[in-house]
C-alpha cells in the first residue's frame, strides 16, 4: 500500500514527463506574443521635392527579444527623424501586447520622467506591423496610418 505522499510525487513525476514531452512537440501552445520576436524597422519616405533636402523622412528601429503570454518587451534601437538622430538611451524600455487576432499595441516609453508615451496601434501580418494609428500623449504621434514597420531578423 503506498502512502499519501508517494502518490503525489508519482503525479508531480508525470507532469514533468508531460511538460518535457511537449517542449519539443511543434503543435504545443507558443507563447503569441513572440510572434513580434526580433528586429522591426520603419522608414518613411519624404515627399518628392524640386531641391535637394537633407530631410531623410523618420527612421525608427526597435528590437523585441521578451515575449511573456501576451506582452513583449524591447528596446529603441534607432531614432533618426530628418538629418536629426536620437540616441537610443533617450528612450525607456518598450513595452506592448498582442490580441491574438493580428492586433498589435507598442508602447515606446521615454527616458525622462513625465515625458509622454509614444503609442502605436497596428495589425501584424507575417514580417510586416501596419500603423493603423499613433499618438504622444495627447497628440498625434509621428507613425502615418498605413506606414509599416518590417522585420529585418
Amino acid at each position: 500500500m503506498r502512502s499519501r505522499g508517494s502518490r503525489h510525487v508519482g503525479l508531480l513525476g508525470l507532469g514533468v514527463l508531460v511538460l518535457d514531452a511537449c517542449a519539443g512537440d511543434p503543435t504545443a501552445p507558443t507563447v503569441p506574443a513572440a510572434e513580434m520576436l526580433g528586429d522591426w524597422s520603419y522608414a518613411s519616405v519624404p515627399a518628392a521635392r524640386d531641391l535637394p533636402s537633407l530631410n531623410g523622412g523618420l527612421q525608427v528601429s526597435m528590437a523585441i527579444d521578451s515575449p511573456d503570454g501576451m506582452r513583449f518587451r524591447g528596446r529603441v534601437t534607432r531614432w533618426f527623424a530628418g538629418d536629426v538622430g536620437e540616441s537610443p538611451a533617450v528612450f525607456g524600455p518598450i513595452t506592448g501586447w498582442v490580441d491574438g487576432n493580428g492586433g498589435v499595441t507598442v508602447l515606446m516609453a521615454r527616458a525622462t520622467l513625465g515625458a509622454p508615451t509614444l503609442t502605436i496601434v497596428g495589425a501584424l501580418a507575417g514580417d510586416v506591423l501596419t500603423v493603423r494609428k499613433s499618438w504622444l500623449g495627447a497628440e498625434p504621434g509621428p507613425f502615418l496610418a498605413g506606414g509599416w514597420f518590417e522585420r529585418i531578423r
